[in-house]
């Protein structure tokens, strides 16, 4: 089929219809886009047979493993993606520009930092501008900020997105922490490692910098468990499952675990505070990030100066020896 051709036979599509190829093919399967559109399987395969009708050619290649765009599919979805980042542009042109303090700001955070790190700050902030709501989007996923998945975005890494602008507002710090009944009785007894039981870090989160360092440290460890969730991890600690690596500031929250270790040297992570270029702009958007900027920091000293801690230290494994940058991860 000629490009001609191919552009009469589509002139009646429209953009529902340019979106839902848009979706298909970016997902590789009628699940994937279900997902993403939030419309049912059905709906998405009905969808799809129908522009394909329309457009009198298949789009798509159909297999067991997935739906494949085919030339022509390729060639209506990339015109989708052009007309979306062309819409998108042009609400973050709008948005961007909005010098009202009030409505909607879509924050992007993890787990850990959205249990344990936000809440106190988000309610004095919310307390302090009542026309302001925010929407949490609490994952480890990475979200597309150019999409307008998020606002705003607030991520420990070693290294932001070139795509994205922003600031270092704060440095997490991790240490090894234990239930008091995993300790020796004595309280001048100093605790060795490697005779603890431990939890550890399932291989879905084994990139993470810290992850990394524990199979340094303690190689000959077989952890009891293993988790790809640090809030997991966090309160199986607390229940004396076992010792445990965590963010100070989460950690000394728990009244459960008691710090065994000081800090773990260069294992530091920078948390950073994204957004994308266009929304600078946005009055209420630039007023969350200056109070957060302003309250981490100060909130981060707080917490990781606080919770329990044992009478003396362990000696923490390749304590004083070099490592490698860390990965990302919270």
């Amino acid at each position: 089929m000629g490009k001609k051709n191919l552009r009469n036979r589509t002139s009646a599509l429209d953009w529902n219809d340019l979106r839902m190829v848009l979706a298909v093919s970016r997902a590789g399967s009628l699940n994937g886009a279900a997902l993403e559109l939030g419309l049912r399987h059905s709906t998405v395969f009905r969808r799809i047979e129908e522009v394909e009708a329309r457009a009198g050619a298949r789009l798509f290649e159909r297999s067991r493993t997935g739906w494949r765009a085919n030339l022509q599919g390729e060639a209506v979805a990339a015109a989708a993606a052009e007309m979306e980042a062309a819409a998108l542009s042009a609400e973050r042109a709008i948005s961007g520009s909005d010098a009202r303090v009030e409505g909607v700001i879509r924050l992007a955070t993890s787990e850990m930092l959205a249990g344990y790190l936000l809440p106190a700050m988000l309610q004095r902030f919310l307390s302090a501008h009542a026309g302001i709501e925010i929407e949490a989007d609490v994952s480890n996923r990475a979200v597309d900020l150019t999409r307008r998945e998020a606002d705003l975005a607030l991520r420990a890494t070693a290294r932001p997105p070139d795509s994205m602008v922003g600031r270092q507002v704060g440095e997490l710090r991790y240490a090894v922490y234990a239930a008091r009944s995993l300790l020796p009785r004595r309280g001048d007894v100093q605790p060795v490692l490697q005779a603890l039981p431990w939890i550890g870090f399932d291989e879905r989160i084994a990139y993470t910098g810290i992850a990394q360092w524990f199979a340094r440290a303690l190689p000959e460890v077989r952890p009891r468990m293993k988790a790809d969730s640090l809030p997991a991890m966090l309160k199986a600690g607390a229940a004396g499952i076992g010792a445990v690596v965590l963010p100070m500031f989460a950690a000394a929250q728990e009244p459960g675990l008691l710090r065994v270790t000081p800090p773990i040297e260069g294992q530091s992570m920078g948390l950073w505070l994204l957004h994308h270029p266009d929304v600078r702009g946005n009055a209420r958007v630039r007023l969350l990030m200056q109070w957060l900027a302003q309250a981490i920091p100060e909130e981060l000293a707080r917490q990781a100066d606080g919770g329990k801690t044992v009478s003396r230290f362990a000696d923490c494994p390749l304590a004083g020896r070099r490592s490698r940058r860390p990965a990302s991860g919270a």
